[in-house]
């Protein structure tokens, strides 16, 4: 993604709104061949510094009469996230310039025309330090200051599949450097539920669901803080659901920002407005534990039982919630597992509040015993299901429950 210093945006004060950069095939033709010259010079570009790939970048891009310095360093910055950089492992820079400055010192001054006062000349000096380092002087040069991130050379770019992907690209940034300042976003969904409700878990933020009376559902998300103690991070957690997002269909969003001057903006996108993601982010679990858990059931799976990633969406009068994963036997039963993270008095508020409307449900829950106390006010009956660990999961405990389950049946 981009930083704040590369976000482009036009505030309508008059409305309340802002409104994010935009390349459009109407007005901003001229930057498609353009984008494909850039997508080669980074290709042909392999073994060159940072610094001379962004130079020759901005020489293309100075082509441009309309490109600001700042929507040049957005592309630059876009074209560099699918790029690898060689940086230096082990401080062998910071060693190599030790040993180099300490042979070149009894020598200095160095001069390119020696005479009677200055008699060192630097050709001869470099010659006899190349020979102790055992590497040609022009090497050494590079390799002098390559823990300069300036100075780190490009290994390899993967590129986007074309011109059009890199500036769809640069429009999704400019929506999602916007979110930074986020406090709060509302999502209006109509479809692709179960692709949302797992990008907004994913997500780590506080959220609600609701189901609307005109068959949407609404999706509520804040910083699991009060407006006192919100930081930036709630707002570029939000900016990463965009990509996902935007694969679905028939949605809307109204997220409020706060602008440097304190005055609340309001940013709104839809389903309709053309944006595309070139690329969706890798599915991911919502924590360590989740990983832990499905790693170990994948080695060690119960017999009987099969444990699917995402539980089905439950569904209680205007209330929905997707438990993190499911347990299915070869009987037919169903259980739901939640595991219970994120540790703040809203958050736990919140879920306790979830699983109460969700109690009539076979849903299991999983927490760490240092946490047991908060959870008192749960249902009895769930009570009895939770199964608490002190660091990882234990596979063999949650099996003699299901083995247990499974022989009453």
């Amino acid at each position: 993604m981009l930083t704040s210093q590369q976000a482009l945006a036009d505030y309508d004060f008059e409305r309340g709104l802002i409104v994010p950069d935009r390349l459009t095939r109407l007005d901003h033709a001229h930057y498609l061949p353009i984008a494909e010259q850039l997508l080669r010079t980074y290709a042909d570009s392999v073994g060159a510094t940072r610094q001379q790939v962004h130079q020759r970048a901005e020489a293309v891009l100075e082509q441009l009469d309309d490109c600001s310095s700042r929507r040049m360093s957005a592309l630059i910055k876009l074209l560099d996230d699918v790029s690898q950089y060689e940086s230096d492992r082990g401080r062998q820079a910071a060693k190599l310039r030790q040993f180099v400055f300490q042979a070149a010192a009894p020598s200095h001054p160095l001069t390119s025309s020696p005479n009677g006062v200055f008699t060192s000349e630097q050709w001869a000096v470099k010659r006899k330090i190349a020979g102790l380092v055992d590497k040609p002087w022009e090497e050494i040069e590079r390799l002098l200051y390559a823990d300069v991130i300036e100075f780190h050379p490009l290994k390899s770019f993967e590129g986007y599949e074309n011109g059009a992907a890199l500036l769809a690209r640069y429009n999704v940034a400019q929506v999602q450097a916007c979110l930074y300042r986020a406090t709060r976003m509302t999502l209006w969904i109509q479809k692709d539920l179960q692709t949302i409700t797992r990008a907004i878990k994913l997500s780590r933020l506080m959220h609600r669901i609701r189901k609307l009376d005109t068959d949407e559902f609404q999706f509520t998300l804040s910083g699991p803080a009060s407006e006192l103690r919100s930081t930036r991070r709630y707002g570029v957690a939000m900016a990463k659901i965009i990509p996902k997002l935007l694969a679905c269909k028939d949605w809307r969003l109204a997220a409020s920002i706060t602008v440097r001057s304190g005055r609340p903006m309001q940013l709104l996108l839809s389903s309709r407005d053309g944006l595309t993601s070139p690329k969706m982010p890798a599915d991911e679990f919502d924590s360590e534990v989740e990983q832990d858990l499905m790693t170990k059931w994948q080695a060690a799976p119960v017999e009987g039982w099969t444990l699917n990633r995402e539980s089905e969406l439950l569904v209680v009068h205007q209330k929905i919630f997707l438990p993190d994963f499911q347990l299915v036997h070869t009987s037919g039963i169903k259980i739901h597992l939640e595991i219970v993270g994120y540790w703040t008095p809203e958050y736990i508020a919140a879920k306790l509040k979830t699983l109460q409307q969700f109690a009539h449900e076979r849903i299991w829950i999983i927490a760490q015993r240092e946490h047991q106390s908060e959870l008192t006010e749960l249902p009895p009956e769930m009570l009895k299901t939770i199964l608490f660990y002190k660091t990882k999961i234990s596979l063999s405990e949650l099996a003699e429950r299901l083995e247990t389950i499974a022989g009453t049946q």
